[in-house]
């Protein structure tokens, strides 16, 4: 059997949704091939503690739907997809009892800060003060556009002292650039806290010290997706079908078709052929597209240079809750709006916290101390759980393969790894025992492979997000414009620049660059 397509996309996780609209949008025929019968990738909602209890199994914090281009572009609020800006960003839950939190408001940051460091309050305030703007006007947008030359980031800054002082902080790493903006160590942990998750940036990435204006100015807030993760995932596929496009589940593409030097298709694992006239669009990770293609369809140069591209240095171990109540923290004495934050920091009281956390993942060891992103998503989105009820979601940073062993491993040290969490959540939180938990439900870095083959070793970012693999380095030297060294056959997944993360970015940029090459699109 054989079916024809103009444009083939392989991988229907938001960025191949984002990346296939656009192409259909273009006029262009469309169809989209997916492993699983469910599209959305990361994009997951389920029922799995008990009925009616919504769980985000995967991506939650929505950091760039406000400023994403394809929200607007692609119609998705239309098309069922609505958010909700907490106004209570970040929570530090201190285990000495008190809490410093992150507002939306800047005033209201600078008094949580100030009972710390009234010095750190005004620093704050000036990084906000001399960043945002450019932030906004510069840093946003390069996500959404080509990586440049290394040289063309840095030369248009020398000529100011601004400029070279951003510099200077971008040679740091996240963790001396913090301590060079700030004195106080639990404001230091809330700037580190957000950078891992969602943006899979350790505190000693040397020479990223200039994401931490990014987190500080707040211009990606977080955002929670009303009626779950899977919502969103809904309103990119409703925007494919009134686009024109196709998708297809349960088609698992086992071979992408090279001729005459040539992407020309893909073949599923049945044995069926898609052929593709004009392009074959690959939304799944690097180490995956090359597999799919014919040994001697990319030179062994390339072949080694990706396998040399460098999986994340963590997976996530998540704990999930259906709640009589909403989890009251017992530094919520000290600041009561902790337990309005999004994002609540158990066990990150310091950067301390961070060294042991990955020095431990590093070695191969599940940190003895559980270390925690923990939110309640129904505390900003009630429609996630029976009325008056509550979820909660945990993650904790782990080593993909224990103790060097697979990653299979983890499903029989799920259960004691739980109760380790779950212990340490009680000691934040201590209304969360008794009859208060309803359900629960782990879900292992096994789970996340095994599901989406994609994560490779359960490592949500699609690739290491240090300074060697980003921007023009994503994900290889002289292939970060999303065209693969085969003709025809493009790169659209979260390992392409800017990475992983709800950002609509890869999907949204390949597809421009595809409509360029097919004469489709106008340069820029």
């Amino acid at each position: 059997m054989s079916v024809e397509c103009d444009v083939a996309v392989i991988g229907a996780g938001h960025n191949g949704l984002v990346c296939a609209t656009y192409l259909a949008r273009a006029g262009l025929d469309v169809l989209v091939l997916e492993r699983r019968l469910e599209a959305g990738g990361g994009l997951s909602t389920e029922e799995v503690t008990l009925p009616g209890f919504l769980h985000n199994l995967h991506s939650f914090f929505h950091d760039a739907v406000a400023v994403m281009p394809a929200m607007k572009e692609l119609e998705l609020e239309a098309n069922g997809a609505r958010y909700v800006r907490p106004p209570v960003q970040v929570g530090i839950a201190r285990a000495d009892g008190r809490a410093l939190v992150i507002h939306e408001d800047l005033e209201a940051t600078a008094r949580s800060i100030a009972r710390f460091s009234e010095r750190d309050a005004e620093a704050y305030r000036k990084v906000v003060m001399d960043y945002r703007d450019f932030m906004e006007a510069v840093v946003l947008p390069a996500l959404y556009s080509e990586p440049p030359p290394p040289s063309a980031t840095v030369a248009p800054l020398e000529s100011t002292p601004e400029g070279m002082a951003y510099l200077k902080l971008g040679r740091m790493t996240p963790r001396g650039a913090s301590e060079a903006l700030f004195e106080d160590e639990t404001l230091q942990a809330a700037v580190l806290f957000q950078l891992v998750v969602p943006r899979g940036i350790l505190p000693d990435y040397a020479g990223l010290g200039m994401t931490v204006p990014l987190v500080v100015t707040q211009v990606e807030p977080s955002h929670v997706c009303v009626g779950g993760s899977h919502a969103l995932a809904h309103a990119l596929w409703r925007a494919l079908l009134r686009a024109g496009g196709r998708v297809r589940g349960v088609a698992h593409v086992e071979q992408v078709l090279v001729e005459g030097g040539r992407a020309t298709g893909v073949r599923l694992s049945g044995g069926e052929e898609i052929r593709a006239r004009r392009a074959v669009v690959s939304a799944v990770d690097v180490w995956q597209t090359f597999d799919l293609v014919p040994p001697d369809g990319v030179p062994e140069p390339v072949r080694r240079a990706v396998r040399a591209f460098r999986a994340d240095e963590f997976s996530l171990f998540s704990v999930h809750l259906a709640l009589a109540e909403p989890p009251r923290f017992a530094a919520a004495r000290f600041d009561p709006d902790l337990d309005r934050a999004l994002k609540v920091a158990v066990g990150f009281d310091c950067p301390r916290d961070f060294d042991d956390c990955f020095g431990a993942i590093r070695r191969g060891e599940i940190p003895a101390r559980p270390a925690m992103y923990v939110s309640c998503p129904t505390v900003h989105d009630p429609s996630q759980a029976p009325p008056g009820r509550h979820t909660l979601l945990a993650w904790f940073p782990v080593p993909a393969r224990p103790g060097g062993r697979p990653v299979e491993a983890w499903h029989e040290l799920a259960d004691g790894v739980m109760a380790s969490c779950l212990d340490r959540l009680r000691e934040a939180a201590p209304n969360l025992g008794g009859d208060v938990v309803l359900g629960k439900r782990a879900l292992t870095p096994a789970d996340i492979v095994g599901k989406l083959p994609n994560m490779r070793d359960g490592g949500v970012f699609m690739g290491r997000s240090s300074l060697d693999q980003i921007e023009a380095f994503r994900p290889l030297p002289g292939y970060s414009s999303y065209r693969a060294p085969v003709p025809g056959l493009y790169l659209a997944g979260a390992s392409c620049h800017p990475g992983g993360g709800i950002l609509g970015a890869t999907g949204g940029i390949a597809a421009q660059v595809v409509k360029e090459d097919l004469g489709k699109g106008k340069p820029r």
